[in-house]
């Protein structure tokens, strides 16, 4: 299930940042996962994957000749942080 949310996650990421593809020469994608705390080792699974998943795309072309940027943000598997982190997601 982890890696079906991630996967939503990403899919979602590279859905809006294609409506501003036009502008923009590199695509941010937000990867969230725990970095740190009591569950970090599925967290640097997903992270992996993501990576992995973006170096795929970008090894095809990118999206429209752009290339996509995975930016890493840790949410230690906290739901305060996660808020946190989703509010520092959409501000950057």
């Amino acid at each position: 299930m982890k890696l079906t949310t991630g996967k939503a996650l990403l899919a979602g990421c590279i859905a809006m940042a294609m409506s501003q593809a036009a502008m923009a020469k590199d695509i941010k994608v937000a990867i969230v996962g725990a970095m740190s705390g009591p569950v970090a080792q599925y967290g640097d699974m997903e992270f992996t994957g993501a990576r992995q998943a973006i170096a795929d795309i970008n090894a095809k072309g990118g999206i429209k000749g752009d290339k996509l940027v995975g930016v890493e943000y840790d949410d230690a598997c906290d739901p305060k942080q996660a808020v946190a982190v989703a509010n520092k997601v959409i501000n950057d």
